[in-house]
């Protein structure tokens, strides 16, 4: 998508990355902001400071693109975990992007949406990163899983049901387990369709979806012939 951006050379003042942890997003918006000829000068990066992003980062910000780019183009503010602003930086930052300086493109970016006001959203382009594959874990305890997940379609809906119980079972580390999961499938099964089920999950999951729900749906989807 940002490829397509950059060849149609309409930029938005605005963007959002929005995609998993890890740092995809952020290495993304600093190669998508050099490829359209930013200097370091012009690149500004803004993290939480402790817990959240507070309303004298968000002025500070200001204050540095308020006369746009000083040696090239464009000035480029990127903003990680902008889902962490707090209402008074979010109002501020609001105001500045509802009149953005010429030559300044700010770039947010969020593991969630709906951790951030809908004021702010409707005013990005929405850039959205997909899930990653992360290696397995050196854990034996997640070899039984993974020879379950191998036999998958070989069992019936009773066995199915019983598979999302052990799996909800392990509440703390049950994201881990998921990709653990998913890397065994992409790189040991080859099997795109149950890698595309269990990501399915991670992400209700993440929306706060019962788990017992979202992993009971997943067992039988990913049994069905």
């Amino acid at each position: 998508m940002l490829e397509g951006i950059k060849l149609s050379e309409r930029i938005a003042s605005a963007y959002l990355f929005l995609g998993p942890p890890g740092p995809a997003k952020s290495e993304a918006a600093r190669e998508f902001a050099e490829s359209l000829g930013t200097r370091k000068v012009d690149l500004i990066v803004l993290k939480p400071e402790g817990a959240t992003i507070k309303i004298d980062q968000i002025r500070e910000v200001q204050q540095m693109v308020r006369y746009g780019p000083s040696a090239g183009p464009r000035l480029f503010a990127i903003i990680e975990e902008a889902d962490k602003l707090t209402p008074e930086a979010s109002a501020s930052f609001l105001k500045t992007l509802e009149e953005p300086p010429p030559g300044v493109v700010f770039i947010l970016l969020v593991e969630r949406d709906d951790r951030l006001p809908n004021t702010i959203m409707s005013r990005c382009q929405r850039v959205i990163f997909g899930e990653e594959a992360r290696p397995p874990l050196a854990n034996e305890d997640f070899a039984h899983f993974r020879l379950d997940l191998k036999k998958v379609r070989e069992k019936g809906v009773l066995e199915l049901l019983d598979f999302s119980a052990r799996l909800e079972k392990e509440k703390e580390r049950l994201e881990e387990l998921l990709y653990d999961l998913v890397y065994y499938a992409h790189e040991e099964l080859k099997d795109a369709r149950l890698c595309r089920i269990l990501l399915e999950t991670i992400k209700n999951i993440k929306r706060y979806v019962s788990s017992k729900l979202a992993l009971d749906v997943a067992c039988l989807k990913m049994g069905e012939a």
